[in-house]
């Protein structure tokens, strides 16, 4: 009896060493990451425990798609939102641009207490991100930061810092537009400085900026009203956000 328990075990061990020399193990490997990805893609809050398990993979594509499913899936915990804190605040540049992209987009799924009390951390985390050293970083926590500002969320700790960002040539646009979501109208002037001169897509974020923050000085609203009316571009981009507006406080 005992010799056939042991020659068993010797043949589970030969056929275990013969799938790993045959690569079995790992094209299963490959199989259930690829499987668990789709749900992930999908943004399927069931999908949530294989996006934390991601953020940590060796491999940085799947740590961004980690960190931007998270968005998509528009629900986290406390513990996922560290994890994408502290991925904008340490990890390379194409994760940290995913998490801050995140961070714009979850809300917490705690059924109990202040729901809210997370976004201060969220904003804290998004306002150090506007310094960082790479340009995507910086225009993607910009955007997070106008996704707040549409969701009605305070982000005014912000409003510096953005200020700070209009003349990123690389970013500044996405500031203007976070400003104009947030409706901080101090920082109209500021933005008003991006209409002459500017990039055609920096008048146009500016502008449109500016069509939210009203009610505008005279000088500055006649800029707009004049830039508008020498180029199309602007001025349809400024009407289809009013009506966007509109439709939205319906």
């Amino acid at each position: 009896m005992a010799t056939r328990y042991i020659l068993a075990l010797v043949m589970a061990l030969a056929v275990m060493m013969g799938l790993q020399m045959s690569g079995a193990f790992r094209i299963a490997g490959i199989i259930y990451r690829e499987w668990s990805l789709k749900h992930v893609e999908r943004g399927d809050v069931e999908a949530l425990k294989w996006s934390r398990e991601y953020l940590d993979s060796d491999e940085i594509q799947i740590r961004a798609a980690a960190a931007s499913s998270v968005g998509r899936i528009g629900q986290a915990d406390q513990e996922t939102l560290a994890d994408l804190i502290d991925k904008l605040n340490t990890d390379v540049p194409q994760v940290a641009s995913s998490a801050a992209w995140s961070l714009g987009h979850v809300e917490l799924i705690e059924t109990e207490g202040d729901r809210t009390a997370y976004q201060a951390d969220v904003v804290a985390a998004l306002v150090r991100a506007l310094s960082h050293q790479d340009s995507e970083v910086r225009r993607y926590a910009a955007y997070a930061l106008s996704n707040y500002g549409m969701r009605g969320i305070d982000a005014s700790p912000a409003i510096p810092a953005l200020v700070a960002n209009l003349k990123d040539q690389r970013m500044g646009y996405m500031a203007a537009r976070a400003l104009g979501d947030m409706g901080a109208r101090e920082s109209a002037a500021d933005i008003a400085a991006l209409l002459e001169g500017a990039p055609w897509h920096f008048q146009q974020e500016a502008a449109v900026a500016l069509s939210k923050l009203q009610p505008l000085s005279p000088e500055i609203q006649t800029q707009l009203e004049s830039l508008m009316k020498e180029n199309k571009e602007v001025r349809e981009a400024v009407e289809y956000s009013l009506q966007i507006n509109q439709h939205v406080s319906r």
